[in-house]
This record gives C-alpha cells, structure tokens and sequence, in this order.
C-alpha cells in the first residue's frame, strides 16, 4: 500500500460522503419537504431522523464483529444508502395527496438514515486505521475545507437554478435537478470507494451487551460522551426548525437561503484549519468553549433581530459556521482517540447511540410547545442557549480540574 495515494483516495471520497450529507440533507431536502407540503412538526421531525437513527448504529459491532468487515457488503449497504437520497424526486410523480406524499418522503428518509448508520462506524474505522496518529487533525480539517468549498459552489448553483424555475412556475424542475447533481457525486464517491485500500482492521467479538457496557464503565471515555451529549442536544434543538423558520416564516427565498448556506459552510472551513491547530495537545476546551460562546450568540442575534433579522441573518449563520466547525474536529478525532484499542467500533457505536436517544427526545420535547407558529419555534432556540450555556460551565469546571491535576504531578 503506497499511504500518500491512499491518503489522496480517502480524503477525496470523505469529501464527497460529506459534502454529499449537506447537499441531501437538512438544508434542500427540507426545501424540497416545504414544496411537498408536509406540515412543520413532520420535517421538524425529518431534520432530526438522520440522528435519531444513530441508536441502530448499537448493533452494527456486533453484526460486523460476526460477519465481518467485507468490502462488498460495506459498499453494498453505502450503494443503498446513497441511491435512496435520490428516490424523493420520485414522491411529486406517485400523488398530490399530502398523507401518501409524507408517508413515503418518510419511507425513503428512513431507508437513507438507517444503511447511513450502520455504514459510518465502519468506514470511521477503516479511515483512522490507515491514518497515522499526526495526520488525524489535519484530515479533518482539510476535508471540512474541500467539503464546504464542493457545498458553496453548489448552493449558489441551486439557489439560482430553483429561483429561476420557482419564478416561471416549474419549481419541480429545480429540484429535480438537485437530484440529478446529487446522484452524479454519489456515483463518483462509490466509484472512488470501490478502488480504494481496505486496511486490515483488528475487531474484538463483541454483542451488543459489551457495546454498551465497555464503553459505558470507561471513566476516561465518559468525559467525553457527556461533552457530545450536551453539544448534540443544544445543537439539534437549535436546527430542528430553524429551516422552516426561515422558509415559511421569514419567507427566505431560495437565493437567499442557499447564500446563508454558502456562508455557514465558509466560515466553517476558513476557521477549521485554525480549529485543528489550537488542540494538537488534545486539549478540547480550547475549541469547544469558544464554540459554545458563538452558538449562544448567533442564538441571541436571531430571537432580538425582530424587523432586522432577516438583513443580519448572514451574520448569524457566520457564527453558526464558526461554532459547528470546533465541534466537527472534536468529534471526528475526540471519540476514536479515546476508546481502548480493538474495541473503537463499539466506542464510536456506542456514542452515536446516545446521540440519537438525546435527539429522538427533541421532536416529543417540542410537542409541548404552541404548535405551528413563530413562537414554538423561538422556545427551541431559548432552550438551545440554556444547554450551550451549560455545556460551557462544565468545560471550564473540568478545565479547572485538569489544571490542578496537571500542577499535582508537576510537583
């Protein structure tokens, strides 16, 4: 194996994976939920699925820790994965009836969340086996750079195409080619994958039992599965409806919109080689409190903007940008680099697990609060501040304990 090209071959295709998850996630696809007619509560639900279904990724160790790590099988699954982002553009051609068009819009993002969980963990796996320890950081932030560069070119692209067809009355036009583009990036990214090296990776047996126990009595990996936790729950309340806040509230249009995604993707890769240089000694409060502090501003701006709001978004989605960047180079390195070795497949497993228990609570969370209106949507944003705030006062409590600790056995 020749580690420079293979290094060139998996970070091209991390950078399609991921720049592919924003395209087809969250931000178009919710459009694309908007122009369906689906009602509020269903894509707030939606923009969460992707996370609530980490809780399967419990069983992919002990699936693959039985059958396992075959190429085949891995791309197979990624194939489905992949391919099925794209059968929404089929819903408008099936019916007009919004119940059927729900059903199966749910139907298709179920099939996409589910074969992307159980395929994450494995290809995390392989990427941090191959890299050397030192090339970790550097990965990460070079992918978000590359990632965000694909996501900006392409919003701007989109934002002008579905204005243009929105405009002269054939919207589903835009969108289908949306999903066009999206299939043509999915094929490249398994194209890349197939010829890519597969390392040998060491994978202790294990059932799904040892996948929650293992991880769950490790002190030192409990730090940070609390640090995900909180981060996880402050950032999903904030995003849960914020698109449809600005779609259908704030009456963004798609230009408008794909800017504000083209800025939130820019400003997370300008800052993320700056992220990745500030904790080459693993000290995540350095990044993480800053993070914090820039959530819980862009938070503020947009509950006080009132007539305002709309010309300061931009803004706003700059923090966001510069807040989500910290918290992807701690959990694409934090997580694995703190497992016991052979056993990172069920550690990484283990915490999206938890993740997508803390997230499936949002959706039952938010049906407590008024329904359908601008002021059910402000409350998610009030509670995402109070959790921002709480994650910080615990950074800087350990922070503060680590010093001690480290001035103890100084002496």
């Amino acid at each position: 194996m020749e580690y420079k090209r293979e290094y060139k071959k998996y970070l091209t295709a991390s950078v399609l994976d991921t720049a592919n998850n924003k395209i087809a996630s969250s931000t178009f696809i919710t459009a694309f939920a908007v122009y369906l007619g689906l009602s509020t509560f269903a894509i707030g639900i939606y923009s969460v699925l992707d996370t609530i279904t980490n809780i399967i990724q419990i069983f992919a160790a002990p699936i693959f820790s039985k059958i396992g790590q075959s190429k085949f099988v891995v791309l197979l699954n990624y194939s489905i994965y992949r391919l099925a982002s794209v059968c929404f553009a089929f819903i408008p051609f099936i019916s007009d009836d919004i119940s059927i068009r729900t059903t199966l819009f749910f139907i298709f993002a179920s099939i996409y969340a589910i074969t992307g969980e159980l395929g994450y963990v494995l290809f995390v796996n392989w990427r941090m086996t191959l890299l050397r320890k030192e090339d970790r950081t550097k990965f990460t932030a070079t992918r978000n750079i590359f990632k965000n560069t694909i996501v900006v070119a392409f919003s701007l692209l989109m934002g002008v195409i579905l204005d243009y067809y929105t405009k002269n009355g054939n919207e589903l036009y835009g969108f289908l080619i949306l999903f066009t583009l999206v299939f043509i990036i999915a094929f490249v990214d398994i194209f890349i994958r197939i010829k890519t090296f597969k390392p040998n990776v060491e994978m202790q047996p294990v059932s799904i039992k040892e996948t929650i126990s293992i991880p769950a009595k490790d002190k030192k990996f409990r730090r940070v599965l609390i640090i995900t936790s909180l981060f996880i729950f402050a950032d999903w309340m904030k995003k849960i409806y914020l698109n449809v806040y600005l779609l259908r509230y704030l009456n963004v249009n798609y230009l408008y919109y794909s800017i504000l995604n083209i800025i939130i993707n820019l400003s997370d890769a300008i800052i993320s080689k700056y992220w990745s240089s500030k904790v080459k000694d693993r000290k995540w409060s350095k990044i993480l409190i800053p993070s914090s502090v820039l959530n819980v501003t862009a938070l503020i701006l947009l509950l006080i903007g009132n007539r305002m709001l709309i010309y300061i978004l931009p803004l706003i989605y700059i923090l966001f940008g510069l807040g989500s960047s910290a918290y992807e180079i701690f959990d694409s390195v934090a997580v694995y680099e703190n497992s016991k070795e052979k056993y990172q497949t069920s550690y990484i497993t283990f915490e999206r697990f938890i993740e997508g228990i803390i997230v499936s609570i949002l959706p039952i969370l938010s049906l407590a609060l008024p329904k359908d209106n601008i002021e059910g949507i402000k409350i998610t944003f009030i509670i995402s501040i109070i959790a921002f705030i709480i994650l910080t006062m615990y950074l800087v409590r350990k922070n503060k304990t680590t010093v001690k600790e480290e001035k103890a056995d100084a002496k």
